[in-house]
């Protein structure tokens, strides 16, 4: 079987990866190509373009990107005939694999999006398109399947669950000390792409500043994305990054025995629901962005911890600071009220634990191969 994937994020990359273990044992002589980072490298496949070249936040800053986009495109439509490939797996960036899967279909190449584009939020009438287009659809989460279903398109929609689920279960088996008596432990996960860490890490580190003079004995600890440089860690944090301790690799644990999360909007805040730690989401993109979003998206929260922990209430399970909202002061603010007041706490992680229900069981990579392989009618079986 030859596949073209397709992960233009780093959380696309961990999907994929993820997918293709599982697709291995079950596969004879699989063979993958296209584009993804350095999970997608490691498990086997052979990459047009690096997801880095790729990975861009907001509408406006894709302008830059766009003539790329259009020669990569290309580029995979024209290899993807040429090895005859027997389907195309497309994960999440909806701007640039959307366009890519009607070139695909095009060409005859079967198409299934592995985490449907968030039509539920904004351009809702994509869902069409996507239908048609697809072979399948494989959503990570429950509500998903549900909006598909309630407008009659949900045939192809598979609830697969999230990736994310079997990372938590094995790095929770393996849990981290808790901060000494006394000391609060804040970490900062400002984002895994340039843009958002350039705009979002230097609000981090002005929010621990203040906090620092409001809550004594803060142990702040950094965790790094992979494609996020040492250098530019060190140009954005200046001298405060001597006070910190900078991780990289496995990180949940590391949440779950954490006072608070300082995080970028995205997945990011779905690790946090997994390790149920309290959390500042922050948002922040370019002016004109954020202006088309605020009139396109139709939904009141943009973190997916908040959606799928939302209960009805009208009352988000953690706080949510976008644009000129997005302050070192507020940060500040909203972080010290987790830090000081135990009952917030304790009722923010219940909260947390009864969202994280809409992310499935465990099993999601076994469970996502085996409904790529029932979508493409395949029974090559190792």
């Amino acid at each position: 079987m030859k596949l073209l994937v397709v992960a233009g994020e780093v959380s696309g990359d961990q999907h994929a990866s993820a997918l293709l273990a599982a697709l291995r044992p079950r596969v004879s002589s699989l063979e993958v190509f296209g584009v993804g980072g350095d999970g997608m490298q490691a498990a086997g496949a052979r990459l047009l373009a690096h997801q880095k070249d790729l990975a861009i936040i907001g509408l406006v800053e894709a302008f830059s990107k766009i003539r790329f986009a259009r020669r990569l495109i290309h580029a995979l439509v024209c290899e993807a005939t040429r090895e005859k490939a027997d389907a195309a797996v497309l994960i999440d960036s909806p701007d640039f694999n959307l366009p890519l899967a009607k070139r695909l279909a095009k060409a005859g190449v079967p198409v299934v999006f592995y985490v449907s584009p968030q039509v539920w939020a904004w351009r809702k009438r994509r869902a069409k398109k996507i239908a048609k287009l697809a072979r399948a659809v494989l959503v990570l989460f429950g509500f998903e399947k549900r909006w598909y279903d309630a407008r009659g398109l949900g045939e192809r929609v598979t609830w697969v669950g999230h990736p994310l689920v079997d990372a938590a279960a094995a790095e929770l088996a393996r849990p981290v000390p808790p901060p000494p008596a006394g000391v609060r432990r804040v970490v900062l996960m400002p984002g895994s792409r340039k843009g958002e860490v350039t705009s979002i890490l230097p609000v981090f580190r002005d929010a621990v500043g203040i906090l620092r003079k409001k809550v004594s004995g803060l142990e702040v600890v950094l965790v790094r994305a992979d494609s996020i440089s040492d250098a530019l860690l060190e140009e954005l944090a200046g001298p405060a990054l001597a006070d910190w301790r900078v991780v990289s690799g496995e990180h949940l644990a590391l949440l779950a025995a954490s006072d608070v999360l300082l995080v970028a909007s995205g997945t990011a805040t779905v690790e946090g629901l997994l390790a149920r730690v309290p959390m500042v989401v922050v948002y922040k993109v370019h002016p004109v962005t954020f202006w088309i979003a605020r009139r396109l998206v139709k939904v009141a929260d943009v973190a997916m911890a908040n959606i799928v922990s939302d209960d009805g209430t009208g009352v988000r399970t953690v706080p949510e600071l976008l644009q000129e909202d997005a302050t070192a002061e507020n940060v500040a603010a909203e972080a010290e009220k987790f830090l000081v007041d135990a009952a917030l706490s304790a009722a923010t992680r219940e909260r947390l634990a009864k969202g994280a229900a809409d992310l499935g069981p465990p099993g999601v990579a076994v469970r996502t191969a085996e409904a790529l392989l029932a979508a493409l009618g395949e029974g090559q079986a190792a």
